[in-house]
């Protein structure tokens, strides 16, 4: 008898919700996350493509580095903390004198010259301080 009334109580709740809130997935998404491993430092942009196939998003820029092409694919659904994704879950491949230097967030912040914001509240790590 308890089952019956979760399982009526249940239905009521969901009943009510008019949208789901769920995890985006695209088969173009996961593909990208997966050929991610097969991507090398070093590589051509010829190679990446050629593995990765074209990006969803292309950024070419002359920073105090150098001159840096970005090629943005999309493998998240979003970007978290912990990610190294920008720009709502694209992983940018940054390429210098057509050769990958880098992967990721950081690289990519590092190669256009902006830092990590500021303005991020940090985490509370008070559990592994005590610890």
């Amino acid at each position: 008898m308890a089952w019956l009334q979760l399982i009526i109580a249940l239905g009521m709740l969901t009943a009510g919700c008019d949208h789901i809130m769920y995890q985006r997935f695209e088969k173009s998404m996961w593909t990208n996350y997966i050929h991610l491993n097969d991507v090398k430092l070093g590589m051509s942009k010829a190679d990446v493509v050629g593995i990765m196939g074209p990006p969803g998003i292309k950024e070419d820029g002359d920073y105090r580095g150098g001159h840096y092409t970005i090629y943005f694919y999309l493998t998240h659904s979003m970007d978290f903390p912990e990610s190294n994704t920008v720009r709502n879950g694209f992983t940018p491949l940054v390429f210098q004198k057509n050769r990958l230097v880098g992967m990721g967030k950081r690289d990519y912040r590092q190669a256009v010259d902006r830092p990590e914001a500021d303005s991020v509240p940090k985490q509370d790590d008070s559990y592994s301080r005590t610890h």
